[in-house]
C-alpha cells in the first residue's frame, strides 16, 4: 500500500501538523505501507526531520512573489502560493510515482474540496485531518481529534454523505509510548516539585521566555523546571542564556518525544496544540495559554470540563498576570481529581485506531471476543449509525436508556445470546456480530460494520472469523 501525505510546517503554521502526520506515518510504515511526503519549503519547514525519520520528501519551492498569495479561506496565506498551483504541483508528483497511491492524507488548513477534487482520479481514497470545520471537503475519511461541543455534528454538510468521520480525542494521533504509559503513570497529588514548559515547535512570540522569567521570579529553587524548545524555535539562544547557571532549570531542544518529561512533571505550562492530548493522556494538569485563534474554542471547553486551567490568549497575557497564576498553582498542592480527569479523557490508542481505518481490507487478520460491559458505548454508537438504522427493524434512534436495558438483558442471557466484538490484531474494533437464539433453537445472525470500515470487502471475513470462534 502506497500512501502520500500533503502537509506543511513553518514559523506561521507551526510544527504540529507535520508532527502528527509523522506519528501516523510511522504507524502505517510499521504495518507495511510505503510512505511519501509532499511539503513546501517555508521558513521553519521540517523536511529534514521527515527525511531523518526515514521518509521520502518531495519539496515544493517557495518564491518571494508567492510568499503572500490568494484569497479565500482564512488560512490561504499559509500555502505560499495559489491553491491551483499547489494542486498542479502535487498532481505532478503523485502522477510520477510508480504505483497509484491507495491513500492521500491531507493535513493543511489552506486546502479544501476544490484542491482535493483535483487529486481524486490520482488516488484511491482521501483522508483529511482537520481541526476547524470551516470549509467543505471532498474526502472518504475525515479525522478531527478535538473535544468540542456537539463535535459529532461539526462536519454535517461539509463532507460527502459517504464520508466516514473519526471525531474526538479517542483518535488523537499520539506516539505509541503514550499508550504504553497511560495506565502506568500515577495520578498527580501533593506539592508541585517539577514543572514542564513547552509552547510548540516554533513559539515565535517567545512565550517560553516570559514563562521562564515568571517562574524564576517565584524564587523557588527547589522546584525543577524542564523547558522544551521546538524544532523551529527562533529564540533558543536567548532561552539558554536565561537558564545558564540555574541548576533547577533544564533546557531541552528538539526532543523525539515529550513523554518522559510529561511523566516526571507535576504541572505543565503550554499551548493548546497537539501536546494538549499528550499531557491529558498521561494525566498531567496544565496551565494553558492559547497561541492561535483556532485553539480558543478547544481551550474554553477543556477549561469548562476542568481538564486544563485556561490562563488566556497570547495577546492578553502579561507577565504580571502570569506570575499571579503561577503563585496560585505552582506554590500549592495539585488539585485533587484533576490528574485523574485528564487521564480518563485520552487513552493513547488513537493512532492505531486511525491506522486501522486506513489499512483494513479483506486480507486483514481479525479476531473475535465476547462483548463486555465496557463495550456498551461503542455498541450504542454503532446501533445509531444512520445506515444501520435504515437497515434495521426501526429507523428511530435508540436512546441510551433503551440501549442500556437491551444490552444488560442480552449480556445476562448467557445461553441464548452471544454478542461478539470483532477487532484487528491491535485490538481496534471493526464491527459486531450477534447470535440470537429463538424459540425453535435457531440462531438469528445480526451484524454491523463500523462506518469507516465499509466498502473494504471485510463483511464476509468478519462473519467467518466470528463463526469460527462461535463454533
Amino acid at each position: 500500500m502506497q500512501i502520500v501525505f500533503r502537509t506543511d510546517a513553518s514559523l506561521n503554521i507551526g510544527t504540529g501538523h507535520v508532527i502528527r502526520c509523522l506519528t501516523l506515518a510511522e504507524q502505517l510504515r510499521n504495518n507495511g505501507a510505503e510512505i511519501h511526503f509532499i511539503c513546501r519549503t517555508h521558513d521553519g519547514h521540517l523536511c529534514t526531520l521527515i527525511e531523518q525519520r526515514g521518509f521520502k520528501v518531495f519539496r515544493l519551492p517557495v518564491t518571494a512573489s508567492e510568499a503572500i498569495a490568494g484569497k479565500g479561506q482564512s488560512h490561504t496565506h499559509w500555502l505560499g502560493t495559489s491553491w491551483q498551483k499547489d494542486a498542479q504541483e502535487t498532481s505532478e508528483i503523485i502522477s510520477s510515482l510508480c504505483e497509484k497511491p491507495t491513500w492521500l492524507v491531507i493535513d493543511h488548513y489552506a486546502l479544501d474540496h476544490q484542491w482535493q477534487r483535483k487529486q481524486r482520479a490520482l488516488v484511491d481514497r482521501i483522508l483529511v485531518i482537520d481541526d476547524l470545520a470551516d470549509r467543505a471537503h471532498d474526502c472518504d475519511l475525515l479525522l478531527d481529534q478535538n473535544l468540542l461541543d456537539n463535535f459529532q455534528q461539526r462536519y454535517a454538510g461539509l463532507v460527502p454523505d459517504s464520508c466516514s468521520v473519526l471525531l474526538g480525542p479517542q483518535y488523537a494521533l499520539l506516539q505509541p509510548i503514550y499508550d504504553e504509559l497511560h495506565d502506568r503513570i500515577p495520578f498527580r497529588e501533593g506539592p508541585v516539585k517539577r514543572v514542564l514548559v513547552f509552547f510548540g515547535g516554533a513559539d515565535v512570540e517567545n512565550i517560553t521566555g516570559m514563562t521562564l522569567k515568571a517562574l524564576i521570579d517565584l524564587k523557588k529553587k527547589d522546584i525543577v523546571v524542564d523547558v522544551v524548545l521546538g524544532h523551529s524555535c527562533p529564540h533558543k539562544q536567548l532561552i539558554y542564556q536565561v537558564a545558564q547557571n540555574r541548576k533547577n532549570i533544564n533546557v531541552h531542544s528538539s526532543l523525539p518525544s515529550l513523554a518522559p518529561l510529561i511523566a516526571h512533571a507535576d504541572l505543565a505550562i503550554g499551548g493548546c496544540g497537539t501536546a494538549t492530548w499528550e499531557r491529558l493522556c498521561l494525566g498531567l494538569p496544565s496551565l494553558v495559554i492559547t497561541l492561535a485563534d483556532n485553539q480558543k474554542q478547544i481551550a474554553d471547553i477543556l477549561h469548562r470540563l476542568k481538564l486544563i486551567h485556561l490562563v488566556g490568549h497570547i495577546d492578553k497575557v502579561k507577565i504580571e498576570f502570569l506570575q499571579q497564576i503561577l503563585e496560585k498553582f505552582v506554590l500549592q498542592n495539585v488539585e485533587q481529581g484533576w490528574s485523574e480527569r485528564c487521564q480518563i479523557t485520552v487513552d493513547g490508542k488513537g493512532t492505531p485506531r486511525v491506522a486501522a481505518s486506513i489499512l483494513t481490507n479483506s486480507q486483514t487478520m481479525l479476531q473475535a471476543r465476547r462483548a463486555k460491559v465496557s463495550d456498551e458505548a461503542q455498541l450504542l454508537e454503532w446501533t445509531n449509525d444512520p445506515e444501520t438504522r435504515r437497515n434495521g427493524f426501526s429507523v428511530a434512534t435508540v436512546t441510551p436508556e433503551e440501549h442500556h436495558q437491551w444490552f444488560i438483558t442480552r449480556l445476562r442471557d448467557i445461553e441464548g445470546c452471544f454478542i461478539f466484538i470483532v477487532e484487528n490484531l491491535d485490538g481496534v474494533p471493526v464491527g459486531q456480530v450477534r447470535f440470537q437464539r429463538d424459540e425453535e433453537d435457531i440462531y438469528e445472525i445480526h451484524y454491523s460494520l463500523a462506518k469507516c470500515f465499509r466498502g473494504r470487502k471485510i463483511g464476509k471475513h468478519m462473519l467467518e472469523t466470528t463463526l469460527n470462534h462461535f463454533g
